[in-house]
């Protein structure tokens, strides 16, 4: 006898059973159009929305806001897309794409942030920390001392790749960076 197309796949050795969904699947929100929805989302993998949102607390990795789509509260996402109208809080810890047609009214921290001919931005906007550049991990390279590489002449015939000594480690022997010119 042949199981109806609903019925879980098997059991797991542990008795839990196994959907023939993926779990992944199962944390993606989709809001279709005319519907009205308010309240808390925390920890989907994506949100797409089409109709109208009223949300304190948005949480997901992806979020998509439709052409037909409204939001209005707070959000935080890694990615977003947004079509139709925002106002709020967003925060994009990655990157933020406001699409034509698309208006974002509010406060907005992103990572790196792209707007299409004929999106729109009205508020403040400030570069997530998560994504700028400390000091700590950049390297200097005007505070390191260049030299060319020996047996060469400084001037028009310097290679295009240099050694700088490095402060040895203590008690180890001296290392050195090489450094390529474009």
């Amino acid at each position: 006898m042949a199981r109806p197309r609903w019925w879980p796949a098997a059991r797991s050795k542990a008795g839990n059973i196994k959907t023939r969904r993926s779990r992944k699947r199962a944390r993606e929100v989709f809001l279709g159009p005319e519907i009205v929805l308010s309240g808390e989302l925390t920890s989907c993998d994506t949100l797409v929305a089409e109709g109208t949102i009223e949300s304190n607390r948005t949480e997901c990795r992806e979020f998509i806001l439709g052409n037909a789509g409204s939001f209005k509260g707070a959000v935080e996402a890694e990615s977003a897309a947004i079509s139709g109208q925002f106002e709020g809080r967003l925060v994009v810890r990655t990157r933020l794409l406001i699409k034509s047609g698309g208006q974002v009214r509010g406060s907005v921290q992103y990572g790196q942030i792209e707007i299409e001919p004929g999106g729109e931005l009205q508020g403040d906007m400030v570069m997530h920390p998560a994504s700028k550049v400390t000091a700590e991990n950049e390297l200097d390279i005007l505070a390191v001392a260049v030299g060319p590489k020996p047996g060469r002449s400084i001037g028009h015939s310097v290679s295009s790749i240099h050694k700088a000594p490095l402060a040895a480690p203590s008690g180890g022997e001296e290392r050195a960076i090489e450094v390529h010119s474009t």
